[in-house]
């Protein structure tokens, strides 16, 4: 066997080595149907679904007893709110705020607090379980009651919107929709690049092939139709709620039913977003988009550029992690090998307990030199 022929077989295994923990791996998914045998256009159908059923098949082989009581509590405070005596009725119009809070009686008033008992605990729990994730995912949470809100402000003058909508009455409600649709757009982008740097990070390798393996590995186009179309339901369940309030006397069941279908499906939705990237980045990770984290690093005293590298080899000019703080002292990568620490120079790694020497070894062509030789001209200002 030639030595080409080899290759791809070592770096498979070199691959397998990171993702040990994994039951299974993304590679060795199948799609259920191949649209790209009908055309080689359809080739990200084929992804989409790949991707899809590894997550699917992940979450419903590791997702704990603990997952599946949330998924259920936050499915009934959602239909203790929804299917209420009061909404089915369309209330009395002629009361609204707080009067029409005090209208409330009976088994509707016990249910409308009930709902807001479950969310709560919802809430909590979502916060307990996904550390990484707890304030995007409270976030979410509260852009989806933004959604709601943008479409109550669409219907407060136009009860068939978007049917007969005007300009003017859409101003509010199209302003509300646009920051539910940054603050979605922005929440993709935070878990995309931290995935970038969690890649760049903990799976680098001089070999092109297996860095390329382990991005295919942790590709985000299911999660990123996830998230889309979560956006897209609650924006539905959204419209079809005040669709069927602003018509009272539940002669919109359509929209009612609609409403619930929808609502009920972007829950474990809403779940699937938040565990899946910290399944994948690990609970010692925090979600931000790239600038965040060099701004995080100019705060802390470390200098930062566009690729995380300030310095290079004094003999082959090759470009490695070395950087000055403000206060003059040099950082310098752990030397132990697979530990991704950065430390200042004398001290010893948090990670490995390793000293950090004063000298450098370059990764690309062995040249052992003081750490200072490795820092460019310009520190000298």
């Amino acid at each position: 066997m030639s030595e080409g022929d080899s290759a791809p077989l070592q770096v498979d295994v070199m691959a397998d080595k990171d993702h040990q923990v994994l039951p299974f791996r993304l590679r060795e998914m199948e799609p259920f149907f191949e649209f790209s045998e009908i055309h080689a256009i359809a080739k990200p159908l084929d992804t989409l679904q790949v991707e899809l059923r590894f997550q699917s098949k992940l979450a419903l082989r590791e997702w704990p007893t603990e997952y599946w009581i949330t998924l259920g509590v936050g499915v009934i405070a959602f239909l203790l709110g929804s299917v209420s005596p009061e909404i089915l009725s369309g209330g009395d119009a002629r009361k609204i705020g707080l009067d029409g809070l005090n209208s409330i009686h009976g088994l509707a008033y016990f249910q409308m607090l009930l709902s807001l008992v479950f969310w709560g605990w919802f809430a909590m729990q979502i916060w307990r379980l996904f550390p990484i994730m707890r304030i995007h995912a409270l976030s979410l949470l509260f852009f989806w009651n933004v959604s709601v809100i943008a479409q109550i402000l669409f219907h407060k003058q136009q009860a068939d919107f978007p049917v007969g909508a005007t300009l003017g009455g859409m101003m509010e409600g199209t302003l509300a929709t646009l920051v539910v649709m940054f603050f979605t757009y922005y929440f993709g982008r935070a878990v995309a690049e931290t995935r970038d740097y969690h890649v760049e990070e903990y799976h680098v390798h001089e070999d092109v092939r297996l860095m390329e393996i382990e991005m295919a590995e942790h590709s985000l186009r299911g999660w990123g139709f996830i998230l889309t179309l979560w956006f897209v339901l609650i924006t539905l369940s959204a419209w079809s709620g005040a669709h069927f309030v602003a018509e009272r006397g539940a002669e919109r069941i359509g929209a009612f039913t609609t409403h619930l279908l929808s609502g009920i499906i972007s829950i474990p939705l809403f779940m699937a977003l938040i565990w899946y990237p910290q399944r994948m980045l690990g609970t010692g990770a925090e979600v931000k988009t790239r600038a965040a984290i060099n701004a995080k690093l100019e705060l802390d005293g470390l200098q930062s550029t566009g690729n995380g590298n300030e310095s290079q080899c004094p003999e082959c000019e090759g470009v490695v992690n070395i950087v000055r703080n403000e206060d003059g002292v040099i950082t310098v990568p752990c030397l132990e090998e697979g530990c991704s620490g950065k430390n200042l120079i004398g001290s010893t790694c948090e990670i490995c307990s390793t000293n950090a020497p004063n000298r450098y070894i370059c990764p690309h062509c062995g040249v052992n030199a003081p750490a200072l030789d490795f820092l460019s001209d310009e520190e000298a200002w």
